[in-house]
């Protein structure tokens, strides 16, 4: 049995999806009963709610499993408690592998969201359980396809001329899955999961235009309007940081590791953009 951690939040429902579609068997770990049945829909044969915050109650959801994917909640004001909680559930649990979720560049001090997943990575490292850290780049999946084509609008609050590499969540769900289903060939193993593709705002645009068949305008917003509802402060200052960092440098990485996990290219996004269009 393998345990996903917040299984029913973006990462990992397309990781949940993945090792469905390998026939691997998965524990879903939720926050709340209200997403129970979207985890079920996704293929998880075992649903747990858990607070990760609670070591007690993470050591109960990962008995019986051999390994577990750990997706810290980004942005979140306790997100380093959380992985250090799974971690240490892991090693009593006696659980076998653990596949922690991180990000590209976790050494970018600057960002609270990059300094929490390696603080995590470092005390997974310091555990010495056997482990495979993935760290994926900027999601694809957020840019909202079907919302751009239907506004003509796509809409970033950090410079439109600035380039950012991109990744497909799909991708990094196969990776999981490869990574779990031959998990000796990746004891041990970091991997940065990047695609091809490294665009700027108005890129992005003009391939939304493109496969949209109308246009689609590139429009700098305010960071106020891509905040979460009622974030914390911690969280509105992680995302300040983040748009401060992207505005200035972008972020940027290679395929080249991607593609020899993959067995082939990775997605590109105009690729990503037609699939979701349909």
């Amino acid at each position: 049995m393998i345990a996903i951690t917040a299984a029913a939040g973006t990462t990992g429902r397309h990781i949940l999806s993945a090792l469905h579609s390998a026939g691997l068997p998965v524990r879903a770990l939720v926050h709340s009963p209200e997403r129970t049945e979207r985890v079920r829909a996704l293929g998880a044969q075992e649903v747990v709610v858990a607070d990760l915050t609670h070591p007690g109650e993470v050591q109960t959801a990962l008995e019986g499993c051999t390994a577990v994917v750990h997706v810290g909640p980004p942005m979140h004001p306790r997100e380093i408690t959380m992985g250090q909680n799974v971690i240490d559930a892991a090693q009593r649990a006696g659980v076998e592998h653990v596949v922690q979720m991180s990000v590209t560049h976790p050494q970018l001090e600057p960002l609270l969201n990059h300094q929490s997943k390696l603080a995590v990575e470092q005390h997974l490292l310091a555990s010495r359980l056997p482990f495979t850290i993935l760290q994926p780049m900027h999601y694809m999946q957020n840019v909202r396809v079907a919302d751009c084509l239907a506004t003509g609008r796509f809409a970033q609050p950090y410079s439109l001329d600035r380039p950012l590499s991109f990744v497909d969540l799909a991708d990094v769900g196969q990776v999981a899955a490869t990574v779990l289903t031959t998990p000796q060939e990746h004891l041990w193993a970091t991997y940065e999961l990047c695609g091809t593709d490294t665009l700027t705002g108005h890129q992005v645009a003009e391939i939304l235009s493109d496969v949209g068949g109308t246009p689609v305008r590139a429009e700098l917003v305010p960071l106020d309007a891509v905040l979460p509802e009622h974030a914390p402060d911690y969280t509105i200052d992680g995302f300040t940081r983040l748009v401060n960092q992207y505005d200035r440098y972008g972020i940027l990485g290679n395929p080249n590791v991607l593609r020899w996990l993959l067995g082939r290219p990775p997605t590109t996004f105009e690729q990503y953009a037609r699939r979701e269009r349909d």
